[in-house]
């Protein structure tokens, strides 16, 4: 059985005519474990099918029609706080809008430690070592030096690693990746995607990536989901290396 497979779903702006459709018929599925990409031109409605796995479609959007199942359960209709809960302990999603979500005037080290004392009982030192541990995942030698800095004295790619790690320490099933190297040069994109991949094997991670850009995230995706137009889907596995329409 799949981890998470949505079926035909349609998602609609409200008008005073009614609803309109955005994006309509978008099918696919990922199995547990898998790092699979989701690609296509800006517009096609990547970020809003993400935005409607995790319930934070803006108020104006809606799912009209279709479902989303994740371990087999149907969640389209799920409240806010079931989404809420949701995206606490199973499905995380990051932005590149996330890199606005660190205080500027406040230390690393204590956003972190509220990160963890909001969603897990432990002790000082014991949230000291996982918080160390995880800049450690995500590709800090030095994280002391890290955790005494301030946002501002991050470039954007390493501001991007913490809120990455921020994100690890809740510990989710399902981590979706919206455009996370639009912002980056070609060297660091390369080494986010290599970081990436060893979240995967390192944690049994499954990884949605989002992107317009296939070139880059091709080499690291186990399959590739490509938008064509407003309906048609094709789903590439690299190792057959064939297209198949979903």
């Amino acid at each position: 059985m799949s981890l998470l497979r949505v079926e035909h779903l349609e998602i609609s702006i409200s008008q005073p005519s009614g609803f309109q459709p955005l994006i309509q018929d978008v099918s696919f599925q990922i199995n547990k474990g898998e790092m699979v990409a989701l690609v296509g031109q800006s517009g096609c409605g990547k970020s809003l099918t993400a935005q409607a796995i995790v319930g934070l479609l803006e108020k104006s959007l809606a799912i009209t029609s279709g479902n989303i199942l994740y371990k087999g359960e149907n969640i389209v209709n799920y409240d806010k706080v079931r989404f809420m809960r949701l995206r606490r302990q199973e499905i995380s999603l990051l932005i590149q809008e996330s890199l606005n979500g660190l205080n500027p005037i406040r230390p690393i080290k204590k956003q972190m430690e509220e990160m963890i004392k909001q969603n897990r009982k432990c002790s000082k030192t014991e949230r000291s070592s996982q918080i160390k541990f995880l800049l450690e995942e995500v590709g800090f030698s030095k994280p002391d030096q890290i955790l005494r800095a301030y946002p501002f004295e991050l470039s954007g790619g390493m501001r991007q690693r913490v809120m990455l790690a921020m994100i690890l320490s809740l510990k989710p099933t399902v981590l979706i990746l919206d455009e996370p190297t639009t912002a980056l040069d070609v060297v660091n994109r390369n080494r986010v995607m290599r970081l990436f991949k060893h979240l995967q094997r390192a944690l049994s991670m499954t990884i949605l990536l989002i992107s317009h850009d296939q070139n880059n995230i091709m080499t690291y995706s186990d399959r590739i989901i490509t938008f064509e137009g407003k309906r048609g889907m094709y789903d590439f596995t690299r190792v057959a290396s064939n297209y198949k329409k979903v």
